[in-house]
């Protein structure tokens, strides 16, 4: 991860300059606040410099952002003075951070790997309110791709895994997850390969659909 970690630092200000004035996931994020009959309190994991949390924030919400790129968060924090943003790896979050009615997810788990995710799930199990929505947008697929590219006369690789529904449906329900619908994603997104599904937390251990 510590590889994973640097490319994101290094394309910190890359990533900013390209995605604040991207609107592309605005109906996804409008899309998925429409789960919730209230104003909930939403974890962007994986927020980056924070281009999406700062959406969410403006439609009225909540929202913590956690990334472990410290650059990315120096960005998020000076760019969105009203918002909370954390500098911390998935796997070392826990319910100091407090409870959400949502985790909100945009490519944030392609980089961690089929046997670790059941891990990262059952951390966010503890996150989550009982009835409250995870959206995970995903790169669709089986296995694994590096990616590498020279950045600032650094060599930075990354890996990116691929998953299907049917594995985040077996995987997530251990941990009281279960299949809500397929949420919103822009024609573009969706012929780049990506996904977005919704998923709800019950303990009644029915799956909705």
């Amino acid at each position: 991860m510590d590889q994973v970690r640097k490319y994101y630092d290094l394309t910190a200000g890359e990533t900013a300059k390209n995605w604040y004035p991207n609107e592309i996931l605005m109906p996804t994020i409008k899309d998925f606040l429409s789960n919730f009959k209230f104003k909930p309190r939403i974890l962007d994991l994986g927020c980056g410099p924070g281009h999406e949390s700062m959406r969410i924030h403006s439609l009225g919400v909540e929202v913590v952002g956690v990334d472990f790129s410290s650059e990315s968060i120096k960005i998020a924090r000076k760019r969105n003075p009203d918002c909370t943003f954390i500098v911390k790896n998935y796997f070392e979050l826990n319910e100091s951070i407090g409870l959400f009615d949502g985790i909100f997810s945009s490519g944030s788990i392609i980089h961690i790997s089929h046997e670790k995710l059941p891990q990262l799930f059952e951390i966010l199990s503890h996150l989550v309110k009982n009835n409250g929505f995870l959206e995970l947008i995903i790169q669709k697929g089986e296995g694994q791709k590096i990616i590498k590219r020279i950045i600032k006369n650094e060599k930075t690789k990354r890996v990116v895994y691929f998953f299907t529904l049917k594995q985040l449906k077996l995987i997530l329900s251990q941990f009281s997850f279960y299949f809500y619908r397929k949420g919103y994603l822009d024609k573009k997104l969706i012929e780049m390969n990506w996904k977005c599904y919704i998923f709800q937390k019950s303990n009644n251990k029915l799956e909705k659909k």
